[in-house]
């Protein structure tokens, strides 16, 4: 019997540690997986179930070890009383087991939710990653975008040759490209961190008020002229724009002003005005010079037969006729200035070195009572001879002029300056410059015009300068003049160089 009892005993004992061993190994495996996935529900489903065994192999293992063991000592009485206890553990073993498994259905579906949700948010991840990405890529588009219209505009700003003036509300500049430094004659610290006042460029406050007034009636002003005076007093004439700009949301309004420099373009128009009036004072003068100029013969043939008459005779009269042959001689002479001056074409043209007119010119002056004591400076274009197509003598004659006017000028002391040179238009330039008194700007529009002087009466008869501008425009040129009261007097002739068989370029 006990012999029978044996492999049983030996299959309960070994089942018994076999039934530890493999609960202990699967949770040791579940805690493992456990760990690696700690978010998957099933893991711990796993590692509930496999504790659940494992404390029910250990409890109902060690009783059935410890069964049997009673038993062969012959100690029933014990396990009795061990017994339930045994059993009881063992009970709640599986209903801890049969808890875990009634209840994962409900953690699974909590499981299936979390991993949807995490597939959601991972799915909206991706797509909040490629908005980013493209938003990143948008603002740097946008950004290059904006990089290269603010260069634009820069260079604009930078590169125009009109000036560009940005003022405040209260009219202070707070901006001012490079070509409006030289046409104020301020520094743009001066202008910009100084906060200068716009009216301050303005050469008469009125004009401001004025255009100030415009501005807020109308928010623009468009191609006002006026007149701006530089910090050393000088006064240019100029044309102005503007318009009002409120800005982005938040930001002050500013004054954008567009301003011209209009000088040239106004001393361009005085030119032609002063062409078109010699051309008609021309066309007026050759009439009269016509007309006297017979007459005048007419009495200075009489007056000569009288005086041949009165020195055969009795020298009664001789004096008088003297005289009026004199002053017929003035006459005449006043008559043939105004014929040249008047005079469209000359029928001695011919190729000119300009250089050899100016130091023939220079030369036969020299010992002229007015030029004597004044220094003469030549400076001849030394690359080549300058070449021009016209009448030898009438240059002569208009280099005779305007040398004698700086010398009446300096009043005998002083220095002239004569400058032969040529530009990159095919374009000769004679320049005559003194050191004199200047020319008042009363007088800088009256100096062509025939008859005018500021020479004491029987100084002058006023034709000289005159007489030069007609002969310089015949020759297909023009002659200008720069002068302010104290620093001196330049007259600059321009002439069109003539080319290798004499014609004009």
């Amino acid at each position: 019997m006990i012999f029978s009892y044996i492999p049983i005993l030996a299959v309960d004992v070994l089942g018994s540690f076999a039934m530890i061993i493999i609960s202990t190994i699967s949770l040791h495996k579940a805690k493992m997986l456990r760990e690696k996935h700690p978010a998957n529900v099933v893991y711990l489903y796993l590692m509930w179930i496999g504790s659940g065994f494992t404390i029910f192999a250990f409890s109902r293992s060690f009783g059935h070890i410890l069964k049997q063991l009673l038993i062969l000592s012959s100690n029933n009485e014990i396990w009795h009383i061990i017994g339930p206890y045994s059993g009881t553990i063992n009970t709640v073993s599986f209903m801890l087991v049969g808890l875990i498994t009634l209840f994962f259905k409900q953690s699974w579906n909590m499981n299936r939710k979390i991993i949807n949700s995490r597939k959601a948010l991972e799915k909206t991840h991706l797509k909040l990653v490629h908005l980013n990405q493209n938003l990143e890529q948008q603002v740097i588009e946008r950004t290059e975008m904006l990089t290269t219209s603010e260069h634009k505009c820069r260079r604009i700003f930078e590169q125009s040759l009109d000036t560009i003036l940005v003022t405040d509300c209260q009219w202070k500049i707070i901006e001012i490209n490079p070509a409006g430094i030289p046409m104020t004659g301020y520094t743009k610290e001066e202008m910009v961190t100084g906060e200068m006042h716009i009216k301050m460029l303005f050469d008469d406050g009125r004009e401001w008020e004025r255009i100030q007034g415009h501005i807020n009636a109308h928010e623009f002003i468009l191609n006002e002229e006026t007149a701006f005076v530089r910090p050393n007093g000088e006064t240019l004439l100029v044309m102005i724009t503007c318009g009002v700009d409120y800005g982005a949301f938040g930001c002050a309004k500013t004054y954008h002003f567009i301003i011209k420099d209009i000088n040239e373009k106004k001393m361009m128009e005085k030119q032609m005005a002063q062409a078109e009036k010699l051309a008609a004072l021309g066309e007026l003068s050759a009439g009269v010079a016509h007309e006297i100029n017979n007459p005048l013969g007419i009495i200075l043939g009489y007056t000569q037969l009288l005086l041949k008459q009165e020195s055969e005779n009795s020298p009664t009269n001789h004096d008088d006729l003297k005289i009026i042959e004199k002053h017929v001689h003035a006459c005449r002479n006043v008559v043939s200035d105004l014929l040249t001056f008047s005079r469209k074409n000359s029928m001695d043209d011919g190729r000119v070195n300009l250089n050899q007119v100016v130091d023939d010119v220079v030369k036969f002056l020299i010992n002229h009572p007015d030029l004597r004591q004044i220094e003469m400076n030549l400076n001849l274009w030394p690359d080549q001879p300058l070449f021009v197509t016209g009448n030898e003598q009438e240059l002569r004659q208009v280099m005779i002029n305007l040398m004698i006017n700086a010398g009446y000028a300096l009043e005998k002391r002083g220095t002239i300056t004569i400058t032969t040179t040529q530009n990159n238009h095919n374009q000769v330039l004679i320049a005559v410059k003194d050191n004199g008194p200047g020319i008042s700007q009363e007088n800088m529009e009256k100096i062509f015009n025939p008859f005018f002087t500021t020479k004491p009466v029987g100084k002058g008869t006023g034709l000289g300068l005159s007489v030069s501008y007609g002969i310089i425009s015949n020759h297909g040129g023009d002659i200008t003049v720069e002068s302010s009261p104290g620093k001196g007097t330049i007259f600059t002739i321009v002439l069109p160089s003539a080319g290798e068989d004499g014609d004009r370029i």
